[in-house]
């Protein structure tokens, strides 16, 4: 019997903070997921149903308070 990793999200429109963040999470053994804006966050957060979401505020198309309102609804 395989153990999946605690899937992350990172929501981030800054692709080099963002790929810090993944590199170093991915090197403690959690599976990440980048969306690099506030649609693209919400639309991977319903299809990955991550355990934790790292998100940006000030983001493009939606702002991430807006994503955490939607997140936290759902």
């Amino acid at each position: 019997m395989t153990i999946e990793p605690d899937r992350i999200l990172i929501i981030e429109d800054e692709r080099s903070l963002a790929d810090t963040v993944r590199y170093n999470l991915e090197r403690e053994g959690f599976a990440v997921i980048v969306a690099d804006d506030g649609e693209r966050g919400v639309e991977r957060f319903r299809a990955e149903r991550p355990s934790l979401v790292i998100l940006d505020l000030m983001l493009p198309r939606l702002s991430g308070l807006d994503v955490c309102r939607i997140i936290r609804r759902e």
